[in-house]
């Protein structure tokens, strides 16, 4: 039983310990993420209690605490299963990316889109409380790209306004939407998104390299 348990490590992420997870195993995470993210949807993680989610899984406390030590390790997992997919889908756009236009933004939405209530859940609640693990991947990817077109990120201080600006920009918008009936598709979410943000900073940041800030 002992290669099942999933166990936090110091700085709270989910590790699986060794051993193989047979199906049964995944489903059962799989519910249990499943729950928090419904729940956390309608109201604030912090109201969310260890009771409530096993009641939407349909499992046992024992079963709970077979898997995750607590509602926060549950929490990371769901986050950690989340990333994998966004970051496997921005290294692909980020192969082919032109410079034209950020590469984070288009696979962000279409998986938002693909995959609404997960999104709906892990930035749900009335607080719009987004996880920390996702806002830093996505400034992390904002201001990379945006040091590109500052001659290298040399102006910390413009880079910085820049990359908040974006970021709470995109996030704005992710909320809207998603809090939407949906009838925008995320290609054209995604291009209103580039125009404003990708043309309107990125023209800043080069007439400031340029000379003319």
């Amino acid at each position: 039983m002992l290669d099942r348990l999933v166990a936090c490590d110091r700085k709270g992420t989910a590790s699986v310990t060794a051993g193989s997870i047979d199906r049964r195993v995944a489903r059962t995470r799989s519910r249990l993420q499943q729950a928090l993210l419904k729940l956390t949807a309608e109201k604030e993680y912090g109201a969310v209690t260890v009771e409530d989610i096993c009641r939407e899984a349909d499992v046992g406390r024992s079963t709970f605490y077979t898997h995750y030590p607590d509602k926060e390790c549950l929490r990371k997992a769901t986050i950690d299963e989340h990333m994998k997919s966004l970051q496997a889908r921005g290294a692909e756009r980020h192969s082919m990316r032109d410079f034209e236009s950020f590469s984070f933004s288009g696979p962000a939405f279409a998986h938002a889109y693909a995959t609404r209530e997960m999104h709906r859940g892990l930035m749900g609640g009335t607080k719009r409380e987004i996880p920390k693990e996702i806002r830093d991947w996505i400034s992390g990817q904002i201001r990379r790209e945006l040091a590109g077109i500052a001659d290298g990120g040399k102006d910390r201080v413009r880079l910085e306004i820049a990359t908040r600006f974006v970021t709470g920009a995109f996030f704005e918008v992710m909320h809207w939407w998603l809090d939407g009936d949906g009838r925008l598709p995320p290609q054209e979410v995604d291009r209103m998104f580039q125009k404003l943000a990708f043309d309107g900073v990125g023209t800043a940041l080069a007439a400031h390299d340029d000379g003319g800030g």
